[in-house]
């Protein structure tokens, strides 16, 4: 079993009093301290990760572990609009939900024990920063709405720790299949009702195969269905060797989300994310210009994770009344969302193309007949 802390003290650590003059400390992104904003008190971030090691996946599936968050100084909600669990300090009165920004949240408990996170990365990118990002983000691209440069500023934005899987593995694989390599021959064929020759792009295939050894370090799997696996993908990646050991204490005043898919489910998800990624280096040991008939087998040993805490910042917007999301990188603020299209700049851009189509075919019938009617004398 995963050995428990004890709550009381984690209770304790949680409602950090400051030493100082006894108001409540929280983590701010700003200074990337434990302050107190009353008095000024700073206290760095233990930055150790000797905790931060891999453990037996096939060790963990069996065994029932020991996170429950309500002994954490934390209340868990369901939104009862998209789904999402997340974790918020016990004293939080009004709630909106970071995915959606629904206020239709309840508190939900659970008998679920849950696998105690390793390690976290505290937030770097502070909301002020945040918002700064989206406003640039927001203003940019010659195809949207120009009114979207002068949105102000973000108020529904959520500061969340999302819950993530990393899976080490050792492979082992063999590839088979052909590899086409272009050459060029020419052809005598009718063009326009005439004889002439043409280049013929042809492809000569080779069977190959081959073997490929590779280790799996550190793949990425969200562990909760409130933001998508592909949109995780968008703003990766982290720099995961700045992972700490856990420090509830780190998420005093930020929302949580709990992670709601198991550690087995989580690998099956980064088994695909390999199995891909595998696929890709195997194809490029095949070479050549084009490919058929791939196929790639493989064996997985030695199976691997961590539970690890990473800052994400959420929200969304309403323009004209449609909802649109976009997600920021809480380490390296690095953005990914969506934004509305301006279908007269797009209609415009279109008819800019088109014109200068035409006046392309323009100038070169008018040479063909200028040609045609004063041929030049050699």
């Amino acid at each position: 079993m995963i050995e428990q802390e004890d709550p009381k003290h984690i209770e304790s650590s949680v409602q950090l009093p400051c030493p100082s003059c006894g108001s409540r400390l929280h983590y701010s992104a700003d200074s990337q301290k434990i302050t107190c904003d009353y008095c000024g008190y700073l206290e760095d971030v233990n930055t150790a990760n000797d905790k931060v090691i891999e453990k037996s996946l096939h060790d963990a599936v069996a065994k029932v572990a020991d996170f429950i968050p309500e002994e954490k100084g934390k209340r868990v909600y369901d939104c009862d609009n998209c789904g999402a669990n997340f974790m918020v300090d016990s004293d939080h009165v009004k709630i909106n939900c970071g995915f959606c920004g629904s206020t239709k949240v309840n508190v939900q408990a659970f008998d679920h024990q849950y696998i105690e996170p390793s390690g976290i990365i505290p937030f770097y990118i502070s909301r002020a920063e945040a918002n700064k990002i989206f406003k640039k983000w927001v203003s940019k691209g010659w195809f949207h709405p120009s009114k979207l440069s002068r949105l102000d500023e973000v108020e529904q934005l959520h500061g969340v720790y999302l819950p993530f899987w990393t899976y080490d593995a050792n492979v082992s694989a063999s590839w088979s299949g052909e590899a086409g390599h272009y050459y060029y021959e020419n052809v005598r064929m009718q063009v326009n009702g005439r004889m002439q020759n043409q280049r013929v792009q042809k492809t000569r295939w080779s069977r190959r195969s081959g073997k490929l050894n590779h280790f799996f370090d550190d793949v990425l799997v969200v562990a909760a269905d409130g933001l998508k696996q592909q949109d995780v993908q968008r703003i990766l990646p982290y720099r995961l060797s700045e992972v700490v050991n856990f420090d509830p204490r780190l998420m005093v005043g930020w929302e949580a989300e709990i992670y709601n898919i198991e550690v087995d489910n989580g690998y099956q998800i980064g088994d695909g994310i390999m199995n891909s990624r595998l696929r890709n280096m195997c194809s490029a040991q095949l070479g050549g210009d084009t490919q058929r008939n791939l196929h790639v087998s493989s064996n997985k040993s030695n199976q691997t994770f961590k539970h690890i805490i990473l800052p994400v910042w959420l929200c969304s917007y309403y323009y004209n009344s449609k909802l649109y999301h976009f997600t920021i990188n809480g380490q390296t603020g690095r953005v990914y969302g969506k934004k509305p299209k301006s279908w007269w700049k797009i209609g415009f851009a279109v008819l800019l193309v088109i014109l200068f189509i035409l006046a392309i075919v323009f100038l070169a019938e008018s040479d063909i007949f200028q040609f045609k009617k004063f041929p030049r004398k050699f």
